[in-house]
């Protein structure tokens, strides 16, 4: 690790104007109106603009979609449900576009097999996707949300898809050879590279190295420009490569933009988010406590399950946890009370701040054994300093909201906040913004992948971390009733298949949430290949079309004996249905009856 540190001196001092552009100083807001306050739980206020986009939204989008989504839903059923018309479509007829369900989609986190479980039960309710429209009948459901979250993995697959203007999961991480020119730089996506390792992409060992000493000359100006750099920094150029525009397989290891440049705050100006076509997105982080008790953490994670969580959307940045309740400007990330800047906001900074998990491995910060993450983090130390004395194990970022609420925010006397990987509070499936009253979401199909078991599946936890979570707040996030235990949720079988929480529950708050788990090998009996190691940061071209196609199978599957197409609409229309005080018609009704868990 020496030779690594010489040689990074010698490239930063002969190269120091290299990398992306860095944030730069701009006037404050008049009156200094920097940031907003979000209000009590019981006057919760999103940002105008957030509220125009989904306003607009229901009311130029959406009613559509859901017309087209509920035809695709009838058009795959079976002959027998095809002979009248489905309650849902007759209900849509007369709902108007401040009835329609308000459908959130949640992309857990689990590295490239979230990223890849996600992206395939993404496909599976596209409407451009031919079998999902005509043999699943579950095509135009995500033309149909409002909103959609993701958190490190997942926070890989939502940044890459709404940064290169929403296109097709196929197109997305396989783009058309038209796209794949390194001449287009930022104006083009050119897709995920998976075959090229997210850690080690050099063919051998020395190129990895040049490769890992490109990044940290990428950093200088972001440096010299009085920023902290940290571990996340250097993990976000590295991301940038795979899940940003600008990096093709012919440029990946070569200098160039790659994705410097690209703000999350300017998605707002691509085509499908100007005409409303893209659902409302959130990227997920947590706050780190300057002094985390250690008995307010689950066993296993890392940071508290209370600390605040941050969620970073096009227009703003902060945290709706009653402890903060503020948000700053996302084209002002980076600012603070005294002094303003511009272009903080790095997507691909932005997609690494929410999987930045090193802080678990860190043994250098520990005392514990020195690991390749401690490593790492005496690179960065040794290229860059800690002039403002940050953790280099996560990420920093200038406090926006110092001296504000300093009775619970607990970083409200910090210069600087630290912020890292969305799950290590426990809750790895962001949920929490899918909650907030304000949004008035009342349906949330939760896509949960991280390796929960020994064989890399998932059983529950996330759930029920994410319940204790919404407990610790009053009544902040309404949360419907889920089993206890994830020997529950194993016994039941309800992470083999799709199933529905909070059935029975009418207050008008609380959200049903349909739950799609990678908790097995799919029902047809094939071997499992959707259940690799976090840690596997290189897929092939062939790895990743079976992880696809197996992950589509367990999507669609449902409950044998049942029409999966029919099952899913009833949910979505369900608290439509509760609050038009209507009955569920006989195939609606068996469907709940088959896919609801109801406590007791």
């Amino acid at each position: 690790m020496l030779a690594y540190i010489c040689t990074a001196f010698f490239i930063l001092a002969t190269h120091v104007a290299a990398g992306p552009p860095s944030p730069t100083a701009i006037s404050c807001p008049p009156n200094n109106q920097l940031v907003r306050s979000a209000g009590p739980v019981d006057g919760q206020r999103l940002s105008s603009q957030e509220q125009d986009y989904i306003s607009t939204r229901a009311a130029k989008v959406l009613p559509k979609a859901f017309s087209t989504y509920l035809h695709n839903a009838k058009t795959a059923s079976s002959k027998e449900d095809r002979r009248t018309e489905t309650p849902e479509k007759r209900r849509s007829r007369n709902l108007s576009d401040k009835e329609l369900p308000r459908l959130g989609i949640a992309l857990s986190g689990g590295g490239y097999r979230a990223a890849l479980f996600g992206a395939a039960v993404l496909s599976s309710l596209d409407g451009r996707n031919e079998t999902a429209v005509k043999v699943t009948g579950t095509g135009g459901l995500l033309q149909a949300a409002s909103y959609i979250s993701g958190l490190s993995g997942g926070s890989w697959l939502l940044t890459s898809l709404i940064q290169s203007n929403f296109p097709t999961i196929a197109d997305l991480i396989f783009p058309p050879a038209s796209q794949a020119n390194s001449a287009l730089g930022n104006a083009a996506f050119g897709g995920w590279l998976t075959g090229t390792d997210l850690t080690a992409p050099g063919p051998t060992a020395n190129d990895s190295l040049v490769f890992l000493q490109g990044l940290l000359t990428e950093l200088a100006q972001k440096n010299a420009s009085g920023f902290p750099i940290t571990i996340t920094d250097l993990w976000s150029r590295g991301l940038a490569r795979h899940f940003v525009n600008g990096t093709t397989a012919a440029n990946i290891l070569q200098p160039g933009v790659h994705g410097a440049g690209v703000l999350l705050s300017d998605v707002a100006k691509l085509p499908t988010f100007v005409n409303h076509q893209q659902p409302f997105p959130i990227v997920v982080a947590d706050s780190i406590p300057p002094n985390p008790g250690a008995d307010k953490i689950i066993p296993g994670d890392v940071i508290p399950l209370k600390s605040e969580i941050w969620e970073f959307n096009v227009f703003e940045s902060g945290s709706f946890d009653p402890t903060l309740a503020s948000f700053i400007p996302t084209s002002l990330l980076g600012s603070s009370n005294s002094s303003c800047v511009a272009g903080f906001d790095q997507a691909a900074f932005i997609a690494g701040i929410s999987s930045s998990l090193f802080n678990e491995f860190n043994g250098a910060f520990s005392g514990s054994v020195p690991s390749p993450t401690g490593e790492l983090i005496s690179l960065v130390a040794a290229a860059f300093g800690n002039p403002h004395g940050v953790r280099l194990d996560s990420a920093a970022v200038p406090n926006p909201f110092k001296g504000i609420n300093p009775q619970s925010f607990t970083n409200a006397n910090q210069d600087m906040v630290q912020l890292c990987d969305g799950g290590l509070d426990g809750e790895v499936l962001p949920l929490q913004p899918l909650l907030v009253r304000a949004r008035g979401i009342d349906t949330i199909l939760a896509i949960d992948a991280p390796a929960d078991t020994d064989i890399n599946f998932t059983n529950g936890t996330d759930l029920i971390n994410a319940r204790k979570r919404a407990g610790l707040f009053g009544d902040a996030y309404p949360f419907p009733p889920i089993p206890s235990m994830p020997e529950i949720f194993i016994a039941l079988n309800l992470t083999r298949r799709p199933t529905f929480f909070g059935c029975n529950i009418n207050d008008g708050v609380t959200p049903l949430i349909i739950y799609i788990a990678n908790g097995g090998p799919p029902a047809d009996g094939a071997a499992p290949v959707t259940n690799t190691p976090t840690a596997k940061t290189t897929y092939s071209d062939a790895e990743v079309q079976a992880f696809l196609d197996q992950a589509f199978d367990i999507a669609t599957q449902g409950i044998p004996g049942t029409d999966w197409g029919t099952c899913l609409s009833c949910a979505v229309y369900d608290r439509v249905r509760a609050r038009r005080k209507e009955t569920r018609d006989a195939v609606c009704n068996d469907c709940m009856k088959r896919y609801c868990w109801n406590a007791g």
